[in-house]
């Protein structure tokens, strides 16, 4: 009898898109029979450089737009500086030992971890690697020419790809992955009883962020609760901070949520979106045809991810 083929699926925490993206080709790769192994491989190499690394993207996500959209196109310019080489060198051993324990068949990037493909040829050349790039644009530090395969959301990476010197027959345009639930139909009204929502009135769903990267948010909850014809939904995520303040103000028309495990579900009880223009949740709206308003976003790749 053969083994079951093995896949093994690099994540990271720094942001929950590429998580998220693993769960589902992770659910996906077992429907076919497969074993896929997620493993962080920044976690696993050391838990503190990876908090220091998460912490620092985190502040400088937040302390201002100018700042964040310099160290993003600073990286542009050298995605293969020192400090990254010597962040690779840092995990090679890691990756090594998940190769060695786990005998993957093939290696999925949903990171930019080069590393992978920069190794592939001295240690493990039969060991194809695949990168899913998580946004709708692709920022340098995917880019390797050992990687066998890119998988991309849209035209315009592809066309990024093919300009770094990949050919196009190893770049599919198969969109970002995201969970099968968001594929199914689902009985609105049923949705709208179970949310206690009111059908005459038009529903509002705002994507806060785990991090609470909407600003101003509360302000802009109170002006969408004045409105008679509006009933607005807000979903903090795991932000258990914003989820505590914005829980203690007396909305009349707004609903306040943590994490939502079936937020397929509330995606369908809404007519429109405010969100930040992150990968996974545009997927999740183009997939559901929900409109959008994209809130502010931060040059970088979300704003890329906007255009």
């Amino acid at each position: 009898m053969n083994r079951s083929k093995k896949v093994l699926i690099l994540t990271c925490s720094h942001g929950s898109g590429h998580k998220m993206v693993s769960a589902a080709l992770k659910d996906a790769f077992e429907q076919k029979g497969y074993t896929a192994v997620v493993r962080d491989l920044f976690n696993e190499t050391n838990r503190l450089v990876n908090t220091i690394i998460e912490k620092s993207y985190l502040l400088s996500y937040n302390i201002g737009s100018s700042f964040y959209k310099k160290m993003y196109y600073d990286m542009e310019k050298d995605a293969h500086s020192k400090f990254i080489y010597r962040l690779w060198t840092l995990t090679e051993k890691t990756l090594l030992d998940m190769v060695d324990e786990i005998h993957p068949d093939c290696i999925v990037n949903t990171y930019p971890y080069t590393v992978s493909s920069i190794l592939k040829q001295a240690h493990y050349p039969d060991i194809p690697v695949y990168t899913v790039v998580t946004d709708f644009c692709i920022p340098a530090a995917w880019q390797h020419e050992d990687t066998d395969k890119f998988y991309v959301a849209c035209q315009n990476v592809e066309d990024h790809l093919v300009d770094y010197g990949i050919p196009a027959e190893r770049i599919l345009k198969t969109g970002i992955p995201i969970r099968e639930a968001f594929y199914g139909h689902y009985d609105r009204h049923r949705l709208q009883e179970k949310y206690h929502l009111d059908p005459d009135k038009r529903t509002l769903v705002i994507c806060a962020g785990t991090y609470g990267v909407v600003k101003n948010l509360r302000t802009i909850c109170e002006k969408a609760d004045s409105l008679h014809n509006l009933q607005t939904i807000v979903v903090c995520g795991k932000n258990k901070s914003l989820y505590k303040e914005l829980s203690a103000v007396s909305f009349k028309n707004t609903q306040i949520f943590g994490f939502v495990s079936d937020i397929h579900e509330l995606y369908c009880c809404g007519d429109f979106m405010m969100t930040k223009p992150g990968g996974i949740t545009l997927s999740e709206a183009v997939t559901t045809r929900m409109p959008l308003i994209l809130h502010n976003p931060v040059p970088g790749q979300e704003g890329e991810n906007a255009e």
